[in-house]
């Protein structure tokens, strides 16, 4: 993506443009899921925006970014398939009948689904918390609420 020029907003921009298919799709086909690749792919976005100074080649940059993000991503799917966590035993009654139900969502979906609810935390502060942007907490929370959503028709 050599064609791209630095200007800032217009670098991402030209860059989402020519590349956001691509690394859904990339991205897509790593980790098996279109909500948690196409999350993968805004995040590593939101990373190129952030030090987009610092990068000579911004569409390398993007792709070992989505990479990596969806290496990480299948590592702690290994880990917490091989150590599940236990039901905490003093969790009040609606979260500890949702337990097995938030366990279903992705990581981040969950943690910023328990921080919003439970913890009664705005985004903002939670985007603070795990060092995102607000949007994507959003995201997360949204994709979430439609997970349980899902999961608890009868």
């Amino acid at each position: 993506m050599s064609s791209v020029r630095r200007h800032g907003g217009d670098t991402v921009e030209a860059l989402f443009r020519a590349e956001y298919v691509g690394m859904v799709r990339l991205a897509y086909t790593l980790v098996g899921n279109t909500a948690e690749a196409e999350e993968l792919v805004q995040d590593s976005f939101a990373e190129v925006h952030r030090h987009l100074e610092d990068i000579r080649r911004p569409g390398a940059y993007l792709r070992q970014t989505v990479v990596m993000r969806c290496r990480s991503l299948l590592r702690r799917r290994r880990v917490m398939q091989s150590h599940p966590p236990e039901v905490p035993n003093d969790l009040p009654g609606p979260a500890g009948e949702l337990w097995d139900v938030l366990l279903k969502l992705t990581e981040d979906q969950r943690i910023a689904v328990v921080l919003r609810y439970y913890g009664g935390y705005r985004a903002a502060e939670v985007a603070e918390m795990l060092g995102i942007p607000a949007a994507t907490v959003r995201s997360h929370v949204k994709r979430g609420l439609a997970a349980l959503r899902e999961e608890l028709q009868p």
